[in-house]
């Protein structure tokens, strides 16, 4: 057991505190708390991010990126299926979350076996498939229909499982604004839960906005070739 734990680094460790916040979320889940459980995968989404920065930083261990996976699968397939599921039941959602968590898995062992790229991930990270899941819940709570939600999970599972490329967001100027999206919603939670629904809107937006960015970035790199033609 010692040798295990003496292969762990730090980056390790919070890898661990995103896979705790995840099962936190599922028990949460099955004691009603639907609130709680969709700011702990927020909190999940934290460490994902942190652990990655600090991993390039200071360097990451043998099992790291095994560990980052499984947490992964935890924090933002199990949980977010779990959630779902608790809120809307029946066969057809259960379809669309079983749906949803398969793609999940597939797009991380596809991630582990694949050459890395600095710049684009393949496919919709797992990690934005479940902070748009909390988001949305978080902020339409009450208002939500059950085929809505199935289709999400089927849209989000395809693209999750697609080779549509999605950007890397590291550079602070992108990082920083997002964490304090973050942050508002986390904060507004334990401050007051009425004000919840209100604060998560500007991180339901940045995460429909992420998913929709293909698009933009396809069409504003034809715009600009079509710019150069003229010019030319």
């Amino acid at each position: 057991m010692r040798r295990i734990f003496n292969t762990l680094r730090f980056p390790d460790v919070v890898t661990l505190l995103n896979a705790l916040c995840g099962f936190g979320a599922i028990i949460a889940t099955q004691n009603g708390m639907l609130h709680l459980s969709c700011i702990l995968i927020l909190m999940a989404a934290i460490a994902d991010g942190l652990d990655g920065s600090l991993a390039r930083h200071m360097g990451g261990s043998e099992i790291g990126g095994t560990l980052d996976s499984l947490a992964d699968v935890i924090s933002f397939g199990v949980a977010p299926a779990s959630i779902i599921f608790s809120y809307m039941s029946g066969y057809f959602m259960l379809i669309a979350v079983c749906f949803y968590l398969i793609c999940g898995i597939l797009r991380l062992a596809r991630f582990n076996i694949s050459k890395p790229d600095s710049a684009f991930f393949k496919g919709l990270p797992i990690t934005a498939g479940g902070i748009t899941v909390a988001s949305i819940i978080l902020v339409g709570q009450g208002y939500l229909q059950s085929i809505a939600m199935a289709a999400g999970c089927i849209i989000l599972g395809t693209l999750m499982v697609s080779s549509i490329p999605y950007i890397k967001i590291r550079s602070k100027k992108r990082t920083l604004p997002l964490t304090l999206i973050f942050a508002i919603s986390i904060v507004s939670y334990f401050l007051d839960p009425a004000l919840t629904s209100i604060a998560t809107i500007p991180l339901m937006l940045a995460m429909i906005l992420y998913i929709i960015s293909p698009v933009i970035i396809k069409n504003m790199g034809k715009d600009i070739h079509e710019h150069n033609k003229k010019h030319n």
